[in-house]
């Protein structure tokens, strides 16, 4: 004996099947977006309303291991934005893989302004870049542990009124990652 669907059990049953059927669409290994790489290689956070940090990241070494070793000093390169009706300052920068922060240049930060930070040294070489200007701002970490490229760094940066926020900082591509890329 043969029971009949009812009706709203039909359209159940073709409610999953089209459900399945759309979930396998684009599963495979080869997607349009399988090769796209992402336009900026830092991370972003927000402290409140009123911060915004933005492509907050290490630059890669510059060694051929990619590893920057203890007592290593290392730079931290963003940018912050005050979105805020009055003024802001920096006042602390750290890091559980730093045994010291050096923090230089433009902390304080006018409302509806932004500070990009710097890395102070030339890509290529390594060496000292010029000078801070106006708006400048760098972030030296004085690393307590070796920095392996692939590995986030957790970086935290205090705001007098904004407050904290710890952001997990990513190592940059080499210089020449984008000529041996396909």
């Amino acid at each position: 004996m043969r029971v009949p669907f009812t009706v709203a059990a039909r359209i159940v049953a073709c409610g999953a099947a089209a459900a399945l059927a759309l979930v396998g669409c684009a599963a495979g290994q080869i997607t349009q977006t399988d090769s796209q790489a992402s336009a900026v290689n830092g991370t972003f956070g927000d402290v409140g309303n009123t911060i915004a940090l933005r492509n907050a990241l290490i630059p890669y070494p510059p060694n051929q291991q990619g590893v920057y070793p203890a007592g290593s000093a290392v730079p931290v390169v963003l940018t912050i934005i005050n979105q805020a009706r009055g003024p802001e300052q920096l006042i602390a920068v750290t890091s559980p893989a730093a045994s010291q922060v050096l923090v230089s240049g433009t902390t304080q930060i006018p409302p509806g302004s932004m500070v990009i930070g710097t890395s102070g040294v030339l890509p290529a070489t390594g060496r000292p870049a010029s000078p801070l200007v106006a708006g400048e701002l760098r972030i030296v970490l004085t690393t307590s542990r070796p920095l392996y490229t692939g590995l986030n760094t957790p970086v935290s940066f205090q705001f007098r009124n904004a407050g904290t926020v710890t952001l997990l900082v990513p190592m940059g591509t080499p210089s020449n990652a984008a000529s041996s890329v396909a």
